[in-house]
């Protein structure tokens, strides 16, 4: 009989060891760009993108709307959105994030500002696209003026 209950505890702890593995580790990020690099070559073209896309010009013969007519355009245009809300993420990640304040709200805002502009794109909305251009802005501002002169050494060769 002890024998039995000797298996027993041994199969049952045995049982409860199985069911406490540990997670596998998360795969290690390759943040080759420095800071600088990515706002230069992702998020400020993607940006662009967005803000050069749509325009409203007013001229002598009246008001003119500049806007995406072809399939092209408008895929260049969702490209740019996209590429934004993604790339905004890569500035929350550790070793790029400056701190967990004003930072990341500013990255957060810029993801959900992109975010929209993709929504607004795929309904192709101009004035939609246009006035989030604002928010865009206003997170990309609300950044800049708290960390501006973020790494000043890597950004001279960015260029």
């Amino acid at each position: 009989m002890k024998k039995h209950l000797l298996i027993l505890l041994i199969f049952v702890a045995t049982l409860i060891g199985c069911g406490k593995s540990e997670p596998p580790p998360s795969p290690p990020f390759n943040t080759v760009l420095t800071l600088p690099q990515l706002m230069n070559w992702v998020l400020d073209p993607a940006a662009d993108g967005i803000w050069n896309a749509i325009s409203w010009v007013s001229t002598t013969k009246g008001e003119k709307v500049i806007a995406p007519h072809t399939e092209a355009e408008w895929e260049a245009l969702r490209n740019s959105a996209a590429t934004l809300m993604e790339a905004s993420n890569l500035l929350m990640l550790e070793g790029r994030a400056k701190d967990n304040q004003q930072w990341m709200i500013s990255s957060r805002n810029l993801s959900k500002a992109a975010e929209k502009t993709l929504l607004a794109v795929q309904a192709k909305d101009v004035d939609a696209i246009f006035a989030v251009g604002a928010e865009i802005e206003n997170a990309c501002e609300s950044c800049h003026i708290q960390y501006a002169k973020f790494d000043e050494r890597a950004s001279k060769n960015t260029k």
